[in-house]
């Protein structure tokens, strides 16, 4: 379950990482599966209005609770990607995986905008 720490404008929570540093492929289905189930009963218990994720992998399994809200017509999350200030030339995985599926794809870089990926929104840097 999830860990919450909130005021009366936001709330954060911890869900269980898809993936550790160094972890090996094989294990990685199990962990990448326990962090699906964890992300599906915080998104399901929260219903959010729009769900914002940057870079990290971890944010897979958010997304694919907030897609499920959407096809079982739950409720219609927007999802906003924000690609990696690190990302300057080429696409994340979780970058590239997220590309077709998000509402709105924001990058940092103006050349990460391309005719292959007019759907990306240069709008300067995010700190």
């Amino acid at each position: 379950s999830s860990n919450c720490n909130s005021n009366s404008w936001y709330r954060f929570h911890s869900i269980k990482r898809s993936r550790e540093v160094g972890q090996s492929w094989f294990t990685t289905v199990f962990t990448t599966f326990l962090s699906i189930v964890d992300s599906l009963v915080l998104v399901l218990k929260l219903k959010p209005d729009v769900v914002l994720c940057n870079g990290p992998g971890t944010c897979i399994p958010v997304c694919i609770g907030a897609l499920l809200l959407r096809v079982f017509c739950i409720t219609d999350p927007v999802i906003i990607f924000v690609e990696s200030f690190c990302r300057v030339k080429s696409l994340s995985l979780s970058g590239r995986i997220m590309y077709p599926v998000a509402d709105r794809f924001i990058v940092q870089w103006p050349g990460l905008v391309t005719y292959d990926r007019p759907r990306c929104e240069y709008i300067g840097t995010i700190f």
